[in-house]
């Protein structure tokens, strides 16, 4: 499409980063982006994109703008924008996405469902 402006994850562009040697255990939520490149179990809120590394070993519910998978992630992804999943990448849960785009060697383990365009554009809806 000509002239639309295409929004893109930008891994360089990251508020918060998980190291590869932190543990954490809760419910993470945040107005940008996040990086994990450690491990984490519950649920990631985010207004901006969520990059799981590829070290990285994730056990939760994921809401976010746009889902970049080069690791682990067990549990559900909701985006309002595209989930990637890359060659090394593996999730296991039920996905619901306005873009998918799964690499050649990545899994994709579970349901998948999309969302028109315009549904959801002011960021992940916060309630439960």
């Amino acid at each position: 499409m000509l002239g639309k402006k295409v929004d893109r994850p930008n891994p360089d562009s990251v508020d918060t980063v998980i190291g590869k040697a932190t543990f954490l255990q809760g419910t993470l939520t945040s107005q940008g982006s996040v990086r994990i490149d450690g491990r984490l179990e519950g649920e990631i809120i985010a207004d901006g994109d969520v990059f799981i590394g590829q070290e990285a070993r994730v056990v939760a519910k994921v809401r976010a703008r746009h889902v970049v998978v080069a690791g682990e992630l067990k549990g559900d992804v909701e985006a309002t924008g595209k989930l990637e999943i890359a060659s090394t990448g593996v999730l296991t849960g039920n996905v619901k996405v306005s873009q998918l785009v799964v690499e050649e060697g990545g899994v994709l383990e579970g349901s998948s469902s999309f969302r028109r365009q315009q549904e959801g554009k002011e960021g992940p809806d916060r309630a439960s």
